[in-house]
C-alpha cells in the first residue's frame, strides 16, 4: 500500500517502561471509546513524521511541555530522527522528556518503528493519542503500525482510526485514501473503491487512488454493470490526469514511449516460429506431465494475488522459469520445451529479472478469468496453444480471439484482458512473458515505480 502524507515511515521498538507506564495507557485507550477527532492534524505531504515536529495541533495537552527542563529537545528530536539516529533520540526521550506527555509517547513510537519495525510501534502510538487526542499525526502512524502488525482485530482498529482522521479533514485527499487502503486490506472492495473515488474527487491526479481504485472494482463480480461503469469512470479519470493513454490500458507502471496495442503480430518475433516448429514435441511433454495431475499446482501459490483473477473455475500451472530462477526439476521433465525457451533471451532475461515467467497454464472447463490489466507495459505475453478444445477464447482490449493448437498468440497484458473457457476439457497453453522489443538491453531491469501499489 502507498505510504501517504501523514503516514510516515515510523518503524518500531519494544520500549522500556522505566519512564512511565505507556503500555497501561495504550490498553486503556483500546478498551475505551473511539479517539476524538484531531483538531488541526499535521499531514505534511512531503516530510516524514520522524523529521517534523508533531505539534502542529493547537492543543498542548498537559500544562508542562513535553521536553521537560530541556527545550532543546524540541529541535534536536526531529533532527536526530531525520538523521536516522533513533537510538540516541530514544535515550534522550527516556532520560529527559515528560514520560506521560502525548508528544513524548509519539516520538517513542517513531523510535520504536525505526529500530524494531512498524508493528512494534502500536502501543506507544495508542498511548500517545490516549494522552493527547488531538495529535492527528499519530493517528496516521498508528494506522500504518496496525497494518504492519495485523493481529486479530488490528485491521478493524486501523479502520476506526483512519475514518477518524478522514472525518477530521474532510477536504484532504490523503486521509480518504488511507481509509481505502484499510478497506482494501479487509477485502471490502466496493467500500474501498468508494474511498478511492472520494479521494479522486479531492485530488483528481492521485495515482494510488486510480490504481487501487480500478484494482478493487475489478474484484467485484464481472457481470456487475454498476461496478463496470465505476471502473471505467475511474480509469478515464486516470487518462484525463495523464496517468494512462487509454482507459483499457491501466497498469500501475506505464512507459508511455513504448509502442502499445492489445494484439501483436507473431511474425515480429522470430522465436515464435521456433516454438511452432517444436510444438509436436512440446505437446508430447505436456501430455506426459498431465498423466500426473498433481504436477500442476493452483495458481496463486507463488504469486498470491493471481488467484483473485479467477472469477469461476480452476486455474493451474507448471512453472519452468520465473521469480528469478529456473525450476530445474520441472525443466528436466520437459527438456525440449526448456531447451527451446532458453534460446529466447527476451523471455529468459525477464524471468531471471523477476518480472515475468514461462509456464504451462491449464484451465478447467467453466473457468473465467476476470477482466484485468497486468502490472506493466514493459513486457508482452505469448501463448502457444497446446491442448485447445472448442469454446476457449481470450479478449485483449475489445477484440476476442481463440487459440489454435500449435500456433502462437501475442498480446500486451497491460491492456485489459480476460479469458473464458466454455469447452468440455482442459485447455493448456505455454505462457511466456518477454521484454517489450523497444526496450534496449540496458533498460531491461526491474525498477518499477508503482506508487506503492501492491495487489492483494
Amino acid at each position: 500500500w502507498t505510504q501517504g502524507p501523514g503516514m510516515p515511515a515510523s518503524t518500531s521498538t519494544t520500549l522500556s517502561s522505566q519512564r512511565g507506564d505507556w503500555r497501561r495507557r495504550a490498553r486503556a485507550a483500546r478498551a475505551g471509546a473511539e479517539p476524538a477527532a484531531a483538531t488541526t492534524p499535521d499531514v505534511a505531504p512531503t516530510v516524514p513524521a520522524c523529521a517534523a515536529s508533531p505539534l502542529c495541533v493547537h492543543e498542548r495537552g498537559p500544562s508542562r511541555e513535553w521536553w521537560g527542563d530541556d527545550r532543546s529537545l524540541e529541535a534536536r528530536l526531529p533532527q536526530l530522527l531525520k538523521e536516522g539516529r533513533a537510538e540516541v533520540a530514544r535515550t534522550l526521550l527516556l532520560s529527559k522528556a515528560e514520560p506521560a506527555h502525548g508528544v513524548t509517547l509519539f516520538y517513542l513510537g517513531v523510535c520504536a518503528g525505526i529500530l524494531e519495525g512498524e508493528a512494534a510501534a502500536v502501543d506507544p502510538y495508542e498511548a500517545s493519542i490516549a494522552a493527547m487526542p488531538g495529535l492527528g499525526i499519530a493517528y496516521g502512524n498508528l494506522v500504518r503500525a496496525y497494518l504492519a502488525r495485523q493481529r486479530t482485530g488490528d485491521l478493524e482498529r486501523a479502520l476506526v482510526l483512519a475514518k477518524t482522521l478522514a472525518s477530521s479533514q474532510p477536504e484532504a485527499a490523503e486521509p480518504q485514501y488511507v481509509v481505502g487502503v484499510v478497506l482494501m486490506q479487509l477485502r471490502r472492495f466496493s467500500d474501498a473503491a468508494g474511498a478511492y473515488e472520494a479521494t479522486l474527487r479531492l485530488d483528481a491526479a492521485h495515482h494510488g487512488a486510480h490504481v487501487n481504485g480500478v484494482h478493487c472494482l475489478q474484484q467485484l463480480p464481472p457481470d456487475d454493470e454498476v461496478a463496470r461503469r465505476r471502473l471505467e469512470a475511474v480509469a478515464r479519470g486516470g487518462v484525463a490526469a495523464g496517468l494512462w493513454a487509454n482507459w483499457m490500458q491501466r497498469p500501475p507502471h506505464l512507459v508511455k514511449r513504448l509502442t502499445s496495442r492489445p494484439w501483436w503480430d507473431k511474425g515480429e518475433f522470430a522465436w515464435c516460429a521456433l516454438l511452432e516448429e517444436q510444438y509436436p514435441q512440446i505437446r508430447d511433454e505436456v501430455l506426459r506431465l498431465r498423466r500426473k495431475p498433481a504436477s500442476f499446482t493452483p495458481v496463486g501459490g507463488r504469486a498470491a494475488h493471481d488467484h483473485t483473477l479467477v472469477a469461476a473455475g480452476e486455474w493451474r500451472e507448471y512453472p519452468l522459469f520465473g521469480n528469478g530462477q529456473k525450476y530445474a526439476e520441472n525443466c528436466a521433465r520437459c527438456p525440449v520445451t526448456a531447451g527451446t525457451m532458453e534460446r529466447v533471451s527476451a523471455a529468459i532475461g525477464l524471468a531471471m529479472a523477476g518480472g515475468g515467467e514461462t509456464l504451462f497454464s491449464t484451465l478447467r472447463p467453466g473457468t473465467h478469468l476476470r477482466p484485468h490489466c497486468g502490472s506493466t507495459n514493459t513486457r508482452l505475453t505469448a501463448h502457444l496453444g497446446i491442448v485447445i478444445p472448442p469454446g476457449c477464447s481470450i479478449r485483449a482490449g475489445n477484440e476476442w480471439r481463440e487459440w489454435r493448437e500449435g500456433e502462437v498468440l501475442v498480446f500486451d497484458d497491460s491492456w485489459e484482458h480476460e479469458v473464458r473457457h466454455r469447452g468440455g476439457e482442459d485447455r493448456v497453453v505455454l505462457l511466456i512473458n518477454f521484454w517489450h522489443p523497444e526496450l534496449a538491453e540496458h533498460e531491461r531491469r526491474i525498477e518499477l515505480d508503482t506508487w506503492g501499489y501492491q495487489p492483494i
